[in-house]
């Protein structure tokens, strides 16, 4: 019968048991970060040290991480396509806030641009990116909050990206 083998990687992501627990550590942490993820990205968001635990810091490096990265420049486009072309299959409407995203699409895009560089990112506003698109009840992806509140809400996220601080331009 065949088995699944934990692969050895550098680090403390896993690593063969050699009479210690750290591999059961490990996948301990995993899934602890994986129930908590929501609770723990926006803890991120918030601004707290990635450092201050274990589980912090795991979360700030899948968010950080290159395929997460790609994973929301992916989501962010199809968020524009569909509010430039709503699927005609949908009953009803669009699931997000069409006239926010269009009034956004100019934020969205640099947004875009930012995640897809090669440049290093700030966890905080990767963490800030992650619950616009994550938070159905709150976010004005989806809400139909105040106007400009999703164009707001993306250029700050867009700056802490780089580490900026958290005042926008007047212009924005």
């Amino acid at each position: 019968m065949p088995t699944i083998g934990i692969p050895h990687t550098v680090g403390n992501s896993y690593s063969r048991s050699t009479g210690d627990d750290s591999a059961s550590a490990s996948i301990k942490l995993r899934l602890t970060v994986a129930a908590r993820r929501d609770a723990l990205t926006q803890m991120l968001a918030e601004g707290t040290n990635p450092t201050s635990s274990p589980e912090l810091a795991l979360r700030a490096s899948q968010l950080t991480g290159d395929r997460r990265r790609s994973d929301m420049v992916r989501t962010w486009r199809r968020i524009l396509d569909e509010a430039r072309r709503p699927s005609v299959t949908r009953a009803l409407g669009s699931i997000v806030n069409r006239r926010a995203v269009l009034e956004a699409q100019d934020a969205i895009e640099a947004m875009i641009a930012r995640l897809g560089s090669p440049e290093a990112i700030e966890v905080k506003g990767m963490a800030m990116a992650e619950r616009i698109v994550t938070d159905g009840l709150a976010s004005p992806l989806y809400d139909h909050a105040e106007p400009g509140s999703l164009r707001r809400l993306v250029l700050l996220a867009t700056a802490k990206l780089d580490g900026h601080p958290s005042e926008l331009p007047i212009a924005a």
